[in-house]
């Protein structure tokens, strides 16, 4: 059964808000952490969903940020991040570095490693891409980032998915889905 919402004004003024969130998310995505690190050597570090491939030549990737977002600023003057495609047995990272946190690192300490941009890389994860900030793009709400990939690496690990507000393996999201009549 099909529900249409007509969006009139600011759809974040309206009650139409909370339906065209869940009408976003019911397009299933990958989980990614994304690090940096400011001038005076903090980590940085969220979980988002909202990357995706742009250009192979140059290598270009993309991801948004909510502009009041508590790391925004951080991650916004960035000179480079690193982005990793989180693993199924991953969750637990994920929805860590999904909260706010004062130093998000201290419970996850000893999965990072220093990478050569000088961030904080996850050792396991589905695929790392290290990237410099190539471009910016503040649109509504978000900035897009644009990063140009520097180095990157990839295992065969299932990756981590999020659908609906919910986060888990392919084979655990899809027993939670409702079966076709």
């Amino acid at each position: 059964m099909y529900s249409w919402a007509l969006i009139t004004g600011d759809a974040a003024e309206t009650a139409d808000a909370r339906q065209l969130r869940q009408a976003l998310g019911a397009f299933p995505t990958g989980v990614c952490l994304v690090t940096t690190t400011t001038p005076d050597g903090k980590r940085e570090g969220m979980t988002i969903n909202s990357f995706s491939s742009v250009s192979l030549d140059p290598p270009l990737i993309l991801w948004s940020i909510r502009d009041d977002t508590r790391s925004a600023d951080a991650f916004l003057a960035a000179r480079s991040f690193n982005l990793s495609v989180l693993a199924a047995e991953q969750r637990d990272l994920a929805w860590h570095f999904a909260k706010p946190a004062a130093d998000k690192f201290e419970r996850f300490g000893e999965a990072f490693a220093l990478a050569s941009n000088g961030c904080a890389r996850l050792t396991r994860s589905v695929a790392t891409f290290e990237c410099s900030t190539y471009s910016r793009h503040q649109e509504g709400d978000h900035t897009i980032i644009l990063g140009r990939v520097d180095r990157f690496s990839r295992t065969d690990t299932p990756p981590l998915l999020f659908h609906s507000g919910q986060m888990g393996s392919l084979w655990e999201l899809a027993e939670t889905l409702a079966r076709p009549q």
